[in-house]
């Protein structure tokens, strides 16, 4: 984008200087061509007075008088009748020139002759940027090289918030929904901004409801299978009880757990589906991503950043949310803490575990101690995870649901 307006700017500041020099070319004309008039009429007087003042003297009108005053681009003409003209023509003046292209003065001459000036129009002064070719194509490279320049540092300035765009939506793309959006700029992409952050809200709110839908279809399920599971088992121990009605009631327990198992996988499969579809990627290339981001920040601090992967490395995941979560702790982690850390994912079938660790002064690897997990808690919540630290093992371990 900002090599396509870099060009556009050139292209337009050339466009209005040639405009420019069509404006020049068509407003001088008629005034040079006037300018030429008058000094054709002012050249005719004069040289009437030197040839009247010559006639009195009772000299002759030859071409030698005339010449001193043949001014290039001028032809000086003293016709006399019966008698052949004295003409004088000066340097840069063709033998044919059109009569469009002629500024003609004429004076009568005591004595009888008439005095005519023609002077030929300078040809130069038609051009749009006149005779200098080789100053004008510098001057046009100099323009182009500022114009480039200028429209360089505009483009870009113009091009900011549409590549901050096009990075907060490949964001919402892979699920993440804290985006960075421009807040001004041109009011196209303010509006773009808007929409952006409409669809990540949108998002969020469907991802609770769903949440919320799962643990409610939970509760309502199986709350009442269990009170008829226990109604069933305290039916069948029942000693006054018939065969018949035994069995039956050993057959509506078989059925319940049935049922809740089925309540179960319900539950389970309404976690499993993708938030944002074509967005999952297996949890190799998850962890790979993550690891190899955050490798670089600690590099920059001399310090080291570990990964591993366990379970099943090619179920996939949504990253976004994974990538939210991970980017708050580390960011809290890489501040507060010193040495390196280690993360160790681990995939399941419905949800995945990341372990974090970092180094302690004495070599080992435990729970970070000073990370601060109220913003991390906040999101988790909204996604439906968890942070905990096991009792029986030293790591702050995050739960987050497949998708």
């Amino acid at each position: 984008m900002r090599e396509r307006l870099t060009i556009w700017f050139i292209a337009i500041t050339l466009l209005l200087l040639l405009g420019a020099g069509l404006v020049r070319a068509y407003a001088s004309d008629g005034e040079v061509r006037r300018a030429e008039r008058a000094d054709a009429t002012a050249v005719a007087t004069s040289l009437a007075s030197v040839v009247s003042d010559e006639l009195s003297a009772g000299g002759e009108v030859d071409r030698a008088l005339l010449e001193p005053f043949a001014l290039p681009r001028l032809e000086l003409r003293y016709a006399v009748p019966g008698a052949p003209d004295v003409v004088a023509t000066g340097a840069d003046r063709p033998g044919d020139v059109a009569e469009e292209d002629e500024a003609v003065a004429s004076v009568v001459v005591a004595g009888g002759g008439t005095l005519t000036v023609s002077a030929r129009h300078d040809e130069a002064l038609e051009g749009i940027w006149g005779s200098d070719l080789r100053g004008v194509l510098g001057l046009f490279g100099l323009l182009a090289v500022i114009a480039g320049s200028v429209g360089y540092l505009v483009a870009r300035s113009l091009s900011r918030p549409f590549r901050q765009l096009a990075v907060a939506a490949a964001a919402l793309g892979r699920g993440r929904f804290d985006l960075d959006l421009p807040r001004g700029g041109v009011p196209e992409a303010r509006a773009i901004a808007t929409a952006l952050e409409l669809s990540a809200s949108q998002l969020r709110d469907r991802l609770e409801r769903e949440r919320q839908f799962s643990q409610h279809a939970s509760h309502v399920l199986r709350t009442p299978l269990t009170s008829l599971r226990f109604t069933l088992e305290e039916l069948v121990d029942e000693p006054d009880l018939s065969v018949p009605a035994r069995e039956c009631a050993q057959r509506g327990l078989k059925a319940v757990a049935q049922l809740n198992a089925a309540a179960s996988e319900l539950v389970e499969l309404s976690g499993r589906g993708v938030l944002v579809a074509g967005a999952a990627v297996p949890l190799r290339d998850l962890a790979t991503q993550v690891a190899q981001r955050w490798a670089d920040v600690l590099d920059e601090d001399d310090r080291r950043l570990t990964a591993a992967v366990e379970g099943d490395v090619d179920l996939t995941f949504t990253p976004g949310p994974v990538e939210q979560v991970l980017d708050l702790l580390l960011d809290d982690v890489v501040q507060r803490e010193s040495g390196s850390v280690r993360l160790v994912f681990e995939g399941a079938a419905s949800r995945l575990r990341v372990d974090v660790l970092c180094s302690r002064l004495d070599g080992t690897l435990g729970a970070p101690r000073h990370a601060s997990q109220d913003r991390v808690l906040l999101v988790l919540d909204a996604l439906g995870g968890r942070l905990e630290q096991p009792a029986d093992v030293d790591v702050l371990r995050l739960h987050l649901p497949r998708r």
